[in-house]
């Protein structure tokens, strides 16, 4: 078992600089979204089961919460299996909560984080960046945006603490392989953990998608992150949780305030975990929806890259952000990449076929193209 070691303090986080967002641009406007395709959303909702325990739990709102999240771990175990235990799992409010839990544990000043962009950059920036660690970027393989395993490996120094992994990436939505994960952990030095934040993992239907589960039971250095934003549609709950060897997962748990999770995160999490039948109607629809745009997207002769989660990338001969203004106006709302060096690339998070219908016809007539 290999030795990490923990920061003990707490430090407070900055906040951003305040921008406006897409929805808050729209309201200046006085325009009503018709199609929220940017914030890859999940178009069908939580399980009923959820609402349910949700409108069961909402008259004792009153009286605090259970202290331990312990019953919500045991759900998450369940549904995870593999021989995994409570003791592997921490909680957080969101899987980004998650991430600055993971931080917080691992990084002091002039610590190292690695990221490959374009990947969810501002998060990782975020929750490293105000406890004084210095972010590395060792982009991706431009257009194919392949991981990089050997210069991920050449970029680390004694001060590297945290290796990012977005699997499936955002905003690519392309796969880091299983071969080269293993290249990068069978290389890693002991000071330095992996983080693979998979919230998109329940989509990935590619037969080279790491078995991350298996580093954990291995007792490597790494810890996996998911979330219950996507699949289980309770982006508005705000629920996530890490996976690890117990020693790491106890020593981040320990950063968790009091009553941590509130009642109805609670009760919404293990039912959602109870109800995976859902968890499969999500996947399918989202899969059909991803293989009608792509099958748009062909015939529009518009470049995007295959998905292996619920948004997909594309590019078009519009710079992005007079592209997103344009849809914009169209009550359309997506997410330009060129924050993300990507200047011509637009994120769309798949939607219910109506959206979807919507986007394409809106897309096709911006482009001057007939529609189909």
């Amino acid at each position: 078992m290999s030795e990490l070691r923990f920061n003990p303090n707490i430090s407070a986080f900055t906040r951003q600089d305040g921008s406006p967002s897409i929805e808050d641009l729209l309201e200046a406007e006085q325009l009503q979204p018709a199609h929220r395709l940017q914030n890859n959303e999940n178009p069908l909702g939580p399980s009923p089961r959820v609402v349910e325990a949700i409108r069961e739990a909402a008259p004792t709102l009153a009286v605090y919460p259970s202290y331990s999240d312990i019953e919500l771990r045991r759900a998450i175990v369940q549904v995870l299996g593999r021989g995994l235990e409570p003791e592997h799992i921490f909680t957080g409010c969101s899987g980004f909560e998650a991430l600055e839990l993971i931080t917080r544990a691992t990084l002091a000043p002039g610590d190292e984080v690695i990221l490959s962009s374009p990947t969810f950059t501002g998060a990782y920036k975020k929750v490293a960046e105000p406890l004084g660690a210095r972010v590395i970027d060792v982009p991706l393989e431009p257009r194919t945006f392949r991981y990089r395993p050997q210069a991920v490996l050449d970029a680390i120094s004694e001060r590297t603490k945290l290796v990012m992994l977005c699997n499936p990436n955002n905003p690519t939505g392309t796969v880091i392989s299983a071969a080269d994960v293993e290249a990068l952990m069978s290389d890693l030095p002991e000071q330095a953990l992996v983080v693979a934040d998979e919230v998109y993992h329940h989509f990935v239907a590619d037969a080279n998608y790491p078995d991350t589960l298996g580093y954990v039971l291995d007792e490597r250095n790494i810890v996996i992150v998911h979330s219950f934003s996507k699949v289980y549609g309770l982006a508005g709950m705000r629920l996530g949780y890490g996976i690890a060897r117990p020693d790491i997962a106890n020593t981040i748990a320990g950063l968790q305030r009091g009553f941590h999770q509130n009642k109805l995160a609670l009760a919404a999490g293990i039912a959602a975990c109870g109800d995976q039948a859902h968890v499969q109607r999500v996947v399918d629809f989202v899969r059909a929806e991803a293989r009608w745009v792509c099958g748009q997207f062909d015939r529009l002769d518009i470049h995007y890259w295959k998905p292996a989660a619920n948004f997909i990338l594309f590019e078009t001969h519009i710079p992005a952000d007079d592209l997103q203004a344009q849809l914009r106006g169209r009550g359309l709302l997506l997410r330009g990449q060129s924050g993300n060096g990507l200047p011509y690339a637009m994120r769309l998070s798949l939607g219910a076929r109506a959206a979807n219908q919507a986007f394409i016809s809106a897309l096709a007539d911006i482009l001057g193209a007939a529609p189909g």
